[in-house]
């Protein structure tokens, strides 16, 4: 017979997901509709085998202020813990979601961008209806009062005025919904998912946690001013690459150049330079991705600790990414890291 500590430790040697960990995936979401744009929404259908493959896989599904206290409290997560967000407070998420997530039990963050609310945009929720969510069990968070460019500068404003403006930005938006809430999270996803440094400095100093649209898993070393979280909309929400996505873990990048997205238009071919630290994942695996095209690896030391990569097209206008990823030892989950770019029009503008 197993004595208790035997016992214990044959059990977890039978239940890997019980095993503490340092990470979480966060999933971000926009519509749960048939009818909203295919790009930025899944159906509830598909929204559906999402939440039954967590809970047939024993995910712990983790309201995401817990899981960021913890990560960022240095306290261990079961392994295979995922977070759920919404940006921009669809009435979809109320009348197609919110059933679903409340069958499963499932915890959620809604990021609100409260100027849609107050002047009762169409597809807006209702402050009633986020009410009601938030006493099911729902974080609401803040999304800025208008869900415009944030890195986009007016004509002739100079950087403390418009570091200034993104300010009160995002603290009125906190307090509205504070006031209408009672919850003050000051947890910030970031627009479009852009930013740049003196934004990122800026809502660090605010005492902000801020999100991005980078994929990846996040962990205790990753941007608090910017986490990553996967997309969940379109081709990107079929089920192969929704188990794939998330049962990665994050790839323990330790420095990057350019700390930065935003492109010169005197470097429309940026190089991208990543220093790895040591970790589970399968160097000689690693592989990256950028424009549709695998981007060659070029290592800058005989350790292989620092690589460069570099797209042979020019960044277009818009949005795009360069991902990483690298089989874990067992070779059935990858570590994976993104960084977005964002090239402007000459005229300073970015891209919906």
């Amino acid at each position: 017979m197993l004595r208790p500590l035997a016992f214990f430790s044959f059990l977890l040697l039978l239940s890997p997901r019980l095993l503490a960990a340092e990470h979480a995936v966060i999933l971000q979401y926009h519509h749960v509709s048939d009818d909203s744009p295919r790009s930025t929404s899944v159906t509830p259908a598909q929204f559906e085998k999402h939440l039954s493959y967590l809970k047939d896989n024993n995910f712990t599904v983790m309201a995401l202020p817990d899981v960021i206290d913890r990560i960022s409290g240095s306290q261990k997560l079961p392994d295979h813990t995922v977070a759920i967000t919404f940006d921009d407070a669809y009435t979809s998420i109320y009348h197609s979601a919110f059933p679903l997530l409340r069958k499963y039990g499932y915890p959620f963050t809604i990021f609100v961008n409260t100027e849609a609310l107050e002047l009762s945009y169409g597809q807006a929720l209702s402050w009633q209806q986020l009410n009601e969510m938030a006493k099911a069990g729902a974080s609401i968070a803040n999304h800025g009062v208008s869900h415009h460019h944030l890195v986009e500068r007016n004509q002739g404003e100079d950087e403390q005025a418009w570091l200034n403006i993104t300010r009160q930005n995002i603290l009125k938006a906190e307090q509205i919904i504070s006031a209408k809430t009672g919850q003050d999270l000051k947890l910030f996803a970031w627009p479009y998912g852009e930013t740049a440094p003196a934004l990122r400095k800026l809502i660090g100093r605010m005492n902000f946690i801020g999100f991005g649209q980078q994929s990846g898993a996040m962990g205790g070393d990753s941007d608090f001013t910017k986490l990553p979280r996967f997309p969940m909309g379109g081709v990107y929400s079929k089920m192969n690459s929704f188990i794939t996505k998330v049962n990665t873990l994050p790839l323990p990048v330790s420095d990057k150049t350019p700390d930065n997205s935003l492109i010169d238009d005197n470097n429309t071919k940026p190089t991208l330079q990543l220093t790895l630290a040591k970790g589970d994942y399968q160097k000689k695996q690693l592989a990256c991705y950028g424009l549709g095209k695998s981007l060659a690896i070029k290592w800058q030391d005989a350790e292989k600790t620092t690589f460069q990569i570099q797209s042979e097209k020019s960044i277009p206008l818009g949005r795009s990414r360069f991902n990483c990823t690298a089989p874990d030892q067992s070779g059935r989950r990858y570590y994976w890291y993104s960084h977005d770019w964002l090239r402007l029009t000459p005229e300073g503008k970015a891209l919906d």
